[in-house]
C-alpha cells in the first residue's frame, strides 16, 4: 500500500513538473512573438510623390522595417537621415535587394509591383549610437528619373566608390547587365584609379590586389543616358564587351582596353 502511495506521488509530481515545464514554454513564445516588431506601413498621400517616415534605433542589435507599394516601372528613390552610422536595404516583393551604406540606399527604376519591404539598422562600421533617424521615399511616374546622368560628370577626379555609394542606381544596372559576371566585376574593382572624362563618358577602372594587368574592370558611363558599359579582363584577357546594345559601344571603352 505504502509502495503504491508513492508511485502516485511521483506520478502527480512528474504531471505538475510536465506541466510547468509546457506552461514555460507557451510563455517564451507568447513574448517572443509580442518582441518581434511589425513593419510600418508608408502610405503616400493622394497626389504626392514623397512621403516620410520617422524610426528609432536603440542599439546594434536593433532594426526598423517599413513596408510601402509601389508598382514596376516606378522610379523610387529612398534616403536615411539619421544623426549616426546606418545601414539601410530595399528588397524587392520576391527578395532582391541588399544592404548599402546610409544615405541614398536606393535610387532606380524598379521592375516589380507588390510590397517593398526596407530595413534600417546600426552600422557595425561606426560609432555605436542610438537615436531617431528619418527615412524619406520618392515615387515618380513610369520613366521618371531623380537624377540626371549627366550629373556623373561631377565625380570626375573621384574613386568610382564615391559614385556608388551617391548613386545606389548603377550597382543596379550593373547587377541586370553582368548577371553572373557581377562578383567578377567587384573583385576587380578591389584597387581602383580616379574616374576620367573621355568624351561624352566616364571612365572607371580598377583591378584584384596584387593582380593589376592582369584582372581588371573597366565601366564607362555615358552621361547622355547613363547607360553603362562593361569590360572584364581574366588572365590578361578581355572578355566580350559587356553592353545592352552592343552596336553602340563608346570609344572611350575601346581606348581604355588598349592603353598599357
Amino acid at each position: 500500500m505504502k509502495h503504491n502511495v508513492r508511485l502516485l506521488e511521483f506520478n502527480m509530481c512528474a504531471m505538475m513538473g510536465a506541466a510547468s515545464l509546457i506552461t514555460g514554454l507557451f510563455a517564451s513564445i507568447s513574448v517572443g512573438a509580442q518582441s518581434e516588431k511589425a513593419p510600418q506601413r508608408i502610405v503616400f498621400a493622394r497626389g504626392a510623390t514623397t512621403a516620410r517616415a520617422t524610426g528609432y534605433l536603440r542599439g546594434r542589435r536593433d532594426a526598423a522595417s517599413f513596408v510601402l507599394r509601389a508598382s514596376a516601372g516606378q522610379h523610387m528613390r529612398v534616403e536615411i537621415d539619421a544623426h549616426g552610422a546606418i545601414h539601410g536595404g530595399v528588397f524587392s516583393p520576391s527578395g532582391k535587394g541588399e544592404i548599402q551604406p546610409g544615405g541614398v540606399i536606393f535610387d532606380d527604376t524598379i521592375d516589380e509591383t507588390g510590397d517593398y519591404r526596407i530595413i534600417v539598422s546600426e552600422s557595425q562600421m561606426g560609432e555605436p549610437w542610438h537615436g531617431s533617424f528619418t527615412l524619406k521615399i520618392e515615387i515618380l511616374a513610369r520613366g521618371g528619373s531623380s537624377r540626371d546622368p549627366s550629373d556623373y560628370e561631377k565625380f570626375v577626379g573621384k574613386y568610382p566608390n564615391d559614385l556608388f555609394r551617391a548613386v545606389p542606381s548603377v550597382k543596379t544596372r550593373l547587377r541586370q547587365l553582368l548577371g553572373a559576371n557581377y562578383q567578377a566585376f567587384n573583385d576587380r574593382m578591389q584597387v581602383q584609379t580616379p574616374i576620367e572624362k573621355d568624351g561624352n563618358t566616364i571612365v572607371m577602372r580598377g583591378c584584384m590586389a596584387h593582380l593589376c594587368t592582369i584582372d581588371e574592370a573597366i565601366l564607362v558611363i555615358d552621361l547622355n543616358d547613363g547607360a553603362p558599359y562593361v569590360a572584364l579582363k581574366f588572365d590578361s584577357k578581355f572578355r566580350p564587351v559587356f553592353a545592352a546594345d552592343k552596336s553602340s559601344i563608346p570609344q572611350s571603352l575601346r581606348r581604355a582596353m588598349n592603353a598599357p
